[in-house]
């Protein structure tokens, strides 16, 4: 839903973890494990582990409920990588994780081809990652690691189709037609997704395992290929596409739990009714043993406590999870608001106080947590916007809603 405005804005089970060092590099192709080394991130086992029981996260052996934010653009360091979005200072990157409630999750883009590749070598480049994981670590918070976006936007500009997620995946797609000009995709999403796991499962940042950002197995139409497909995506068969997820979510999620036993991987859905999940088959895709985590995303009206249809909605999304015995976040939530009266949105305080009725109702229903959309570290809000701010007034609202 939100490739487009991203897009234009520039960006935009637990057993013990393994053994440092058991890096199973000969399962990579020569590239990915030329690139996984042990010196650059501290490997220590993690004194408690996020967990599912049920509908339930757990947390050092307790039911666990966690507010925090999205701050894609995390791993952004100009020079070294393309990045999406703001490069942040080391001093702005503490004060950030510093700022957070006790136990809370980020989820921030990995993606391969902005975040995780040398802009001059064009090779895999692990330090801007690894300088948010040490952070992370640092203030003991944990990262939910979204690993590639739906439209490609910041990692090489494709449109994940029916084809894509039925096996396409395997394959190497990087476009000469990315954010910088250049291609930065040197591995297919398969080998990136194993060098990452590989190389982070150990850390005790680790939250969660995100594979895809909004998935929906839609098609684009030649003409708007490959950067304007958001808005013009068609699904000609949804049966086909419920099917390609479903394959998808089954391998990269027994990939991931078979490479990390110890972490959980989200679904990172969308949830409205999009290609391939729309009414009943987003429970038959959320239903795979490669997710562990159900996940759905709100940007509807303030007014609206549980927004959506009775065949896509909120509500409906909550009660699926349910039935499935699965926890289910809210991975995105996102309201407008400004720091002026320019624009006709919400002041901030009033945005606050909306977000904070959404997430009450949202915790009613049985959603585990929750994630606002979008921190970023200095941009003045001075018209709509979803930015989060340093002092913004909801920072407050998370810490007053955080489990204590």
């Amino acid at each position: 839903m939100l490739q487009a405005r991203r897009h234009r804005r520039g960006f935009v089970r637990g057993v013990l973890p393994l053994a440092v060092g058991t890096l199973l590099l000969p399962l990579l192709p020569a590239s990915a494990a030329a690139a996984v080394h042990t010196g650059a991130v501290s490997s220590l086992v993690p004194a408690t582990l996020v967990r599912a029981t049920g509908t339930r996260l757990m947390l050092d052996g307790r039911a666990w409920r966690f507010v925090g934010l999205n701050a894609y653009e995390l791993a952004t360091d100009w020079g070294v990588n393309a990045g999406c979005g703001g490069m942040l200072s080391d001093s702005q990157l503490d004060a950030f994780f510093a700022s957070l409630p006790p136990d809370s999750l980020v989820r921030f883009w990995a993606y391969q081809g902005s975040m995780a590749t040398d802009v001059h070598t064009h090779q895999l480049e692990w330090g801007p990652i690894d300088r948010v994981v040490r952070a992370a670590v640092a203030h003991h918070q944990r990262l939910i690691f979204s690993l590639t976006g739906q439209g490609g936007t910041c990692d090489g500009e494709h449109w994940q189709d029916p084809s894509w997620y039925g096996g396409g995946f395997r394959q190497v797609f990087d476009s000469p037609s990315n954010s910088d000009g250049r291609g930065l995709n040197p591995l297919s999403y398969w080998d990136y997704l194993r060098a990452i796991v590989t190389r982070y499962r150990d850390s005790p940042a680790v939250g969660m395992w995100e594979p895809v950002s909004e998935a929906e197995a839609s098609s684009c139409p030649a003409a708007y290929e490959p950067t304007n497909c958001s808005g013009h995506q068609t699904c000609p068969d949804e049966a086909v596409a419920a099917g390609a997820l479903r394959h998808f979510f089954d391998t990269v999620g027994r990939e991931i739990h078979r490479l990390d036993p110890s972490h959980l991987v989200e679904s990172g859905l969308l949830g409205g009714g999009q290609c391939g999940t729309e009414g009943p088959d987003f429970a038959y895709v959320s239903a795979s043993p490669g997710l562990d985590v159900l996940s759905y995303h709100d940007y509807t009206a303030a007014g609206t406590a549980l927004g959506g249809d009775r065949w896509n909605g909120v509500a409906v999304r909550l009660a699926e999870a349910r039935q499935l015995r699965k926890p289910i976040i809210l991975g995105e939530i996102g309201l407008e608001g400004a720091s002026s009266t320019r624009g006709g949105c919400p002041s901030l305080s009033e945005r606050a106080a909306d977000v904070a009725r959404k997430l009450r109702a949202a915790f009613a229903h049985g959603s585990s947590g929750a994630l606002i959309w979008n921190w970023v570290a200095a941009e003045s809000t001075t018209s709509c916007s979803y930015d989060v701010v340093p002092g913004d007034p909801l920072l407050a609202t998370l810490k007053a809603l955080s489990p204590a």
